[in-house]
């Protein structure tokens, strides 16, 4: 009796863990995949990691290429990575620091908000501000800026310019300035168009793409589509990227003679098992969607009401499945990258409500910024019964600041 308890036991806490790491691993993007995968392989024997051989070993040692003699241009990326070596870090900081590089756009610019940044590799925000402050900092002046208006400004405190006017004409009246505007713009700073004129001088000496005159043909992104909507003899199709991942099978070499081999058999068998379970249902979600949202990929058409739960109940799967398949995942289509959260549409209300809540903060006041409380009230009024935290969320969804970010400062 005891051991039939044990036994019960040891097979439900072995069910748990397994369910445990199917769950992780389906929520994973492809570059924590394959980090956790390669960390797998460092203390588990049995997971062995299966490498493609590059082009060079597939050829005879006698065989030459033309392309054996091109020279490969050194790029940004390159030159920002140097950088980096130059800095006292650990493992861990270099790997962030090589993150935030990587994913420069080809102005120089950074595409990812710190928000994403967290959520793509788990750090801190105190340590994702830390390393953005020292990247700021590297050759060529404005690199890692998120836009053009703080490129600019990086650039002018590096020439030590601390000017407020000029940084507010930077932050704030851009637009004007490139429409010739100089005389609102003097009326509004107090200043004439000669001394305006001045500032403008100032602005064309800084540079607005940090990575002119450097190659970004090679830069690497880690953002990696995990498929693609591909036209295949007119036919739009799923095409899983199987290159993305490490192929790992089981080392068939070692030997379970004992209790500890046994369990970390048993973890790779089971690692394996739950990578195959990620893609296959990776591949049925995205189907279902290029299904409902097909004239979308096809025609360019507006995409159609799609939720996650709709995607459930036609797969007959649970939805918070759904939600941990496509969360931090990427596809690609023929008009680019894609996250595959925003293939869904939000039901009519909250769609609604997100372009309500857009409407009234671009027509505020920049020196009176309307508040959550207010927004609460107007939809209130309209008929749309909501609380202020969750019109807080719907904001901070739209990537729109609190009232005190968005407060322009005083002259």
């Amino acid at each position: 009796m005891d051991f039939s308890l044990n036994v019960k036991q040891e097979l439900k806490l072995i069910l748990t863990q397994s369910m445990k790491t199917s769950l992780n691993i389906l929520e994973m993007s492809s570059f924590d995949l394959e980090r956790y995968i390669l960390k797998e392989s460092k203390k588990n024997p049995f997971v062995e990691v299966q490498y493609t051989s590059n082009y060079k070993k597939d050829r005879r040692a006698d065989e030459t290429s033309p392309l054996d003699f091109v020279h490969k241009e050194k790029n940004l990326i390159d030159f920002l990575e140097e950088q980096i070596g130059y800095i006292h870090l650990n493992s861990e900081q270099k790997f962030l620091y090589t993150f935030i590089v990587n994913n420069l756009d080809s102005r120089g610019y950074l595409i990812l908000n710190e928000k994403e940044i967290k959520s793509l590799t788990k750090f801190s925000i105190k340590e994702i501000k830390e390393a953005l402050k020292d990247i700021k900092k590297f050759e060529p002046i404005g690199i890692g800026a998120s836009n053009l208006e703080e490129c600019l400004i990086i650039q002018l405190h590096q020439k030590n310019i601390k000017d407020i006017k000029l940084e507010y004409i930077i932050k704030n009246l851009l637009k004007e300035i490139a429409k010739g505007k100089l005389k609102e713009v003097g009326e509004k700073l107090e200043l004439s168009e000669e001394e305006v004129k001045e500032k403008i001088k100032i602005i064309r000496t800084l540079n607005p793409i940090p990575s002119r005159g450097f190659y970004m043909g090679d830069a690497i992104r880690y953002i990696i589509p995990e498929a693609e909507i591909k036209n295949i003899e007119g036919r739009y199709m799923v095409i899983m990227n199987k290159e993305n991942i490490s192929k790992i099978k089981v080392n068939d070499d070692l030997k379970v003679d004992n209790k500890k081999m046994n369990g970390y058999f048993t973890s790779a068998s089971n690692l394996i098992k739950c990578i195959e379970k990620r893609t296959e249902t990776l591949k049925n979600i995205l189907e279902v969607i290029l299904e409902k949202q097909y004239h979308y990929f096809s025609e360019g058409e507006s995409k159609k009401k799609l939720s996650i739960k709709m995607v459930a109940k036609e797969l007959n799967i649970h939805e918070s499945t759904v939600s941990r398949a496509i969360k931090n995942k990427y596809i690609k289509t023929e008009d680019g990258v894609e996250r595959i959260r925003d293939l869904f549409i939000l039901d009519e209300k909250k769609e609604k409500i997100n372009t309500i809540i857009q409407n009234i903060i671009l027509k505020e006041d920049g020196a009176k910024p309307i508040s959550d409380q207010d927004i609460t009230d107007i939809l209130n009024n309209m008929g749309i019964k909501i609380a202020r935290r969750t019109v807080a969320k719907y904001r901070e969804n739209l990537g729109i600041k609190s009232i005190s970010k968005r407060k322009v400062g005083k002259i």
